[in-house]
């Protein structure tokens, strides 16, 4: 199961491809001289990219876009296939542990620097991390599986502001804020700006804002008919977990 990768909205794209894509060529590598009969890639719906708003197939081809994580995801994830490995594409994944989508939220809405761009109608495809293990599982133990892609996340899409809503609601919040789109990539820009001339990562980037402003959802039927995969842990109850875990890990009091 190789799930190693660069997971982050800022990088040199040469740091992403090395780690990305090469390293998923010397897995596959190493795969086939250790004799493994099947290799799981742990892809991304981010490889299709964000910025399309009709009905794509489950084979569509990933797509360049400029942004080093995205790229290198369909990159990588294009190799893996062409070796025959079974690839997941993960949606959102959220639940304990998660940094993007649980941990580095809550701790930015706590600091009140967290804004969502525009009303938080972006669109989040989530998947609890629970669900994700067992669509990866099923991809490593089915005959099927080699040589195709799946697509994993719960199948109802939700706009971003009720997604961390649920993490305002657990501080004790109304809402969260938000801000007019133009001026979230202004401030981006800026930010950005800031972080090379600084050499630090920025606060906010253009990318980002691009994946919780998306308007994308993602076919997903593979997983539930060649590996007979169901999602069963509903976005409330995977909240409630995870806000049983952060309690449990000192991050709400």
């Amino acid at each position: 199961m190789h799930t190693a990768a660069i997971v982050s909205d800022w990088g040199p794209m040469e740091r992403f491809v090395e780690v990305n894509v090469r390293g998923t060529r010397n897995v596959l590598d190493a795969a086939r001289a250790g004799g493994a009969t099947r290799v799981v890639h742990l892809s991304s719906v981010a490889s299709w990219g964000y910025e399309f708003r009709h009905d794509i197939g489950e084979d569509a081809e990933p797509r360049a876009c400029g942004v080093p994580y995205v790229d290198t995801k369909a990159a990588s994830e294009s190799l893996a296939l062409g070796r025959g490995a079974a690839v997941v594409r993960p949606g959102d994944v959220y639940g304990p542990g998660s940094i993007p989508w649980a941990v580095r939220p809550l701790e930015a809405m706590r600091a009140g620097r967290f804004r969502l761009p525009g009303r938080g109608e972006g669109l989040i495809t989530p998947v609890y991390v629970d669900d994700l293990v067992d669509c990866v599982v099923r991809a490593l133990a089915h005959p099927a599986a080699a040589g195709q892609a799946f697509t994993a996340w719960d199948g109802h899409a939700v706009t971003a502001a009720e997604f961390f809503g649920h993490y305002a609601r657990m501080l004790g919040r109304d809402g969260v804020p938000n801000m007019p789109l133009a001026l979230a990539r202004a401030a981006a820009a800026g930010d950005e700006l800031l972080a090379r001339l600084r050499g630090r990562p920025p606060t906010l980037s253009r990318a980002a804002l691009m994946f919780i402003s998306r308007r994308a959802a993602y076919p997903n039927a593979r997983a539930r008919e060649v590996l007979g995969w169901t999602p069963a842990v509903s976005l409330a109850e995977g909240m409630r977990r995870t806000e049983a875990w952060f309690r449990e890990a000192g991050m709400l009091s």
